[in-house]
């Protein structure tokens, strides 16, 4: 194995106190210009690393900020050559500048990829998008792959990836404009982020080829073909399966989920439905939307929270795709079995604990509450639950599920997967807790401002959930020897 001590420089000569190495006839000299990855975080940046990297003539290492590099070595070049007063040694984007610098980075990149026996260095820095412009006048050759995705998913990765505090992914700079608010702090860092690829892409199209995530993880390998053919690169079917087969390394900045996956699949896209749309405050989200639909996505409206099922967040995405809370597969498996389980819990109830819900929650009477299970494939099933109608005679009937329910819209719907369902109705956590961290959905069309409306607590109690007795009125409420043994 060869050490970088003893690697030969650009020029065929050695390091200092090392022997000289000769180049391995079969080791390719660096031929092209490179390829830059423009992209926010959270969007399949180091997915798209290793493919480029699984190519046989492309070397795409981890981020090296390389970009910034540049900028900072103009600034440098700058002052050096322009330390004496009244001397022109020319701006800091001159020929002679941008000359200066482009030796410095292709003996850096020279050297690497000797090593790793490629004809052409890629980046994929997250930063590149701030210099893309001085990126393009060093290398007027080289290539931009622009990369895209849904914001609301880019949220809903970004806080699942910082659970205690967003710190990374360049996320910083963005927290202190919106305080204790995850979901526009992230947003906004997208906006700002997209847009500025954006602009580079439309003042540079010839040199830019756009692609979203979601069409690379789910037609992988004609997205790569048509990546490798605009930088001119020879086809490599098999590349979505080779790029987890092809070693990489790891030793420097990048997503870490990625080493532990075996293969790409589209599991997360539409993982952005949970994404509480309330907390992306009014302009943000007005200049998100904006953006989603200029790169093609769907926008972001009120609805967005009860979308359910196979969510394809691209505007062009098939219609029965784009189930909304309410739909049914016909799927067989974990989503039945849960609705099934909840269905069996709530027919336990009397009729005398169905009609002191209704007297301690009397919003709930004569409502309607739908329970979705969603499973990862995305097939779901629904229950839809009728509270009893409390009347100035006798009670009304006992609340029932009613299979596909009354025409209008459930004033209530709970969607969570089948996991999620099982481990509450078996005690092993906290209603609430499953809500804030967004494995369960609650869209209350009548009180969504809070996270514990009459609908939740009438269902929570109904299925075990609840062990506090809730006074509302004298003389009404719920005893907790009730739930004990639900």
């Amino acid at each position: 194995m060869w050490h970088p001590a003893a690697m030969p420089d650009i020029h065929g000569g050695a390091h200092s106190g090392a022997s000289m190495v000769a180049v391995s006839p079969s080791v390719p000299e660096q031929s092209g210009a490179p390829v830059f990855v423009l992209s926010a975080s959270r969007s399949g940046s180091t997915l798209m690393r290793f493919i480029l990297d699984s190519h046989p003539d492309l070397a795409c290492p981890p981020e090296t900020d390389v970009t910034t590099a540049c900028a900072r070595l103009l600034h440098t070049w700058d002052i050096l050559e322009n330390a004496i007063a009244g001397q022109d040694a020319g701006q800091p984007g001159s020929s002679r500048a941008l000359a200066a610098v482009r030796d410095t980075i292709d003996g850096i990149y020279g050297r690497y990829l000797r090593r790793r026996g490629k004809r052409r260095w890629c980046d994929k820095s997250l930063g590149s998008h701030h210099e893309a412009e001085l990126a393009a006048r060093l290398y007027p050759g080289a290539k931009f792959i622009c990369l895209y995705r849904h914001c609301m998913d880019v949220i809903a990765s970004g806080v699942e990836a910082c659970p205690w505090g967003l710190h990374r992914f360049g996320f910083d700079g963005f927290t202190g404009n919106y305080p204790g608010n995850s979901v526009t702090a992230v947003g906004s860092y997208w906006l700002a982020t997209v847009q500025s690829i954006m602009a580079f892409e439309e003042s540079h199209p010839d040199v830019c080829h756009r692609v979203r995530y979601e069409d690379l993880v789910t037609a992988p390998e004609e997205t790569a073909a048509a990546i490798f053919a605009f930088v001119d690169a020879e086809p490599m079917p098999g590349i979505a399966r080779d790029c987890f087969r092809t070693p990489h390394e790891g030793n420097g900045p990048g997503d870490e989920e990625i080493w532990f996956t075996s293969g790409i699949t589209a599991d997360s896209v539409g993982c952005g439905v949970r994404v509480p749309t309330a907390a992306l405050v009014p302009e943000v989200r007005q200049g998100v939307n904006e953006v989603l639909g200029r790169l093609g996505y769907r926008t972001v409206d009120d609805e967005w929270n009860a979308l359910v099922g196979r969510v394809d967040v691209r505007a062009d995405a098939a219609e029965g795709e784009q189930a909304r809370a309410g739909g049914r597969t016909g799927r067989t498996g974990e989503p039945e079995a849960a609705v099934r389980a909840i269905g069996d819990r709530l027919r336990s109830r009397s009729e005398h604990e169905l009609a002191e819900v209704c007297a301690v929650w009397p919003a709930t009477a004569g409502q309607t509450v739908a329970i979705v299970a969603e499973g990862a494939d995305g097939g779901h099933a629904e229950l839809r639950w009728a509270f009893p109608a409390l009347t100035d005679g006798p009670r009304g009937p006992a609340g029932s599920p009613v299979g596909d329910g009354p025409a209008d819209q459930p004033v209530c719907t709970i969607i969570a997967n089948p996991a999620t369902w099982h481990t509450l109705l078996n005690g092993e956590t906290n209603l609430v807790i499953e809500m804030t961290a967004g494995r369960l959905r609650v869209i209350n069309r009548r009180d969504g401002h809070r996270i514990r409306s009459d609908e939740v607590h009438a269902i929570g109690w109904l299925l075990g959930l609840a062990r506090v007795p809730l006074v509302r009125e004298p003389g009404i409420h719920v005893p907790s020897h009730a739930v004990g043994d639900a």
